[in-house]
């Protein structure tokens, strides 16, 4: 019978999917039928001593630390006075795109080139002012745009075609 488990045992490191179908007294008297491992004579390494760390900010206990480790630095909070700068909005180049060849589908604007979340849908035929200009390797061209409502993202560049010059 301990040839029928260690083979059972074998399959089952093999990775073979096994069911094995027996009633629990049957399985506890297997069990004690294998002989158990010899005792570990091995002595085991201390493990290093840990203290709880404080994080600055939240005053929550986060994270274990060693204690030979140095606490991080405690961080300035930033100055309340502290006037927010504008971030300045970018001139368009001059040039402007039409969207296009998209079946009559549109194409979505997005905060970010290729994977950015969606900020609004184009339709097609729709005229835009250019931004600037991106080739991001393995997406191709990516053109950031505004909208004539002023809305700003990314279309790519597969569906930007150049707009006629205005009369």
């Amino acid at each position: 019978m301990l040839s029928l488990v260690k083979a059972l045992f074998a399959l089952g490191l093999l990775g073979v999917p096994l069911v094995v179908i027996t009633t629990l007294p049957r399985l506890f008297e297997l069990a004690g039928s294998v002989p158990s491992p010899p005792a570990d004579t091995g002595v085991l390494a201390p493990s290093p001593a840990f203290r709880l760390v404080e994080t600055p900010t939240t005053g929550s206990r986060s994270r274990f630390a060693p204690l030979n480790e140095t606490p991080p630095p405690t961080l300035a909070p930033p100055d309340a006075t502290a006037t927010p700068v504008a971030t300045p909005r970018p001139a368009p180049t001059g040039e402007r795109i039409v969207i296009g060849n998209t079946g009559g589908r549109g194409a979505v604007l997005r905060a970010d080139p290729v994977t950015g979340r969606p900020v609004a849908a184009l339709r097609e035929q729709q005229v835009l002012d250019v931004l600037e200009r991106r080739n991001i390797p393995g997406s191709g061209d990516w053109v950031r745009v505004r909208t004539s409502d002023g809305q700003e993202g990314w279309v790519t560049g597969l569906v930007a075609l150049l707009a006629p010059a205005a009369n």
